[in-house]
């Protein structure tokens, strides 16, 4: 039986806090990472790869190979990577996959992270060895490739996030699937395409930046912002038929007290709805 094990080390929005308020879901951004059998996939490369890199070099795993989808190039996305582990091991071979931006190529956006002025590591710092794969922008229905012949990535483009929308990305392996769907918004719900593709999810990971009062307020609305309140990721569950929900990429002002009232909110329209937490560890069995 295969068993897809998640764990999430970055569930923080736009930065990175840290602080007393924040302690239990934690301040890290964006990443999530798969294991099934020797498979390694990262979602994701915000602040939270730090940490799964340190895990990974504790698990010693044998296989050297690393797997790291981007659902876009924002810089909370991605700002882990220079700080990640494995990237500093010759042991290690990554593959890190991206939608392609026609005003950046992803060999220039990465490197730039590891160069100045923004770092002293240079080309000469890199000792993993580092494969750059640029997917298909204009992929408006889902797309699908297989890692290792039992893994299989599918990936579909949602426009919603500014200025050139994000990947939303599905995994599968013996008969699990999970969605990872952060930075969208979806006021109305996701269009058909798109339903179609979360359908039947047994885990929907869902960007949930805001409460609707922050995101309709009159003060300074975050409608437009590129990203989904709670009430639009239970929506989006429901009409997906997903099993379980987690709610992710909080804005960084919300406490955890601010989160756990976000959960019991949501919980009363969908009740398999949870909190992302920062390494936290669960196991998909068929």
């Amino acid at each position: 039986m295969q068993e897809l094990h998640y764990t999430f080390f970055g569930c923080r929005g736009s930065h990175p806090v840290s602080s007393k308020r924040v302690m239990k879901y934690g301040g890290n951004t964006s990443c999530l990472l798969c294991e099934a059998g020797d498979h390694l996939v990262l979602l994701d490369a915000g602040t939270g790869i730090v940490a799964a890199g340190e895990y990974l070099k504790e698990k010693a795993n044998g296989s050297g190979k690393i797997s790291i989808f981007l659902t876009h190039l924002h810089l909370d996305h991605i700002m882990g990577l220079p700080f990640f582990h494995p990237v500093f091991d010759r042991d290690y071979t990554i593959d890190i996959y991206c939608p392609k931006d026609e005003k950046v190529s992803l060999q220039e956006a990465i490197y730039r992270l590891f160069h100045h002025p923004y770092s002293p590591i240079g080309d000469d710092g890199i000792k993993a060895t580092i494969r750059l794969v640029e997917l298909p922008a204009d992929c408006f229905r889902q797309e699908s490739f297989k890692i290792g012949g039992d893994l299989e990535i599918r990936f579909i483009k949602e426009h919603s996030h500014p200025k050139h929308g994000v990947f939303i990305y599905r995994i599968s392996t013996g008969g699990n699937n999970l969605v990872f769907a952060t930075d969208v918004e979806s006021p109305d719900g996701f269009g058909p395409d798109v339903l179609e593709f979360i359908k039947g999810a047994d885990v929907l990971i869902h960007d949930s930046q805001y409460f609707d009062a922050d995101y309709f307020g009159t003060g300074f609305p975050k409608k437009g912002f590129g990203h989904s309140t709670a009430s639009m990721a239970v929506k989006n569950a429901i009409e997906s038929e997903a099993r379980k929900l987690f709610l992710f990429h909080y804005d960084p002002d919300y406490s955890d007290s601010d989160l756990e009232e976000m959960l019991g909110i949501a919980r009363k329209s969908f009740r398999e709805t949870f909190l992302s937490e920062e390494l936290k560890k669960f196991i998909l069995r068929s």
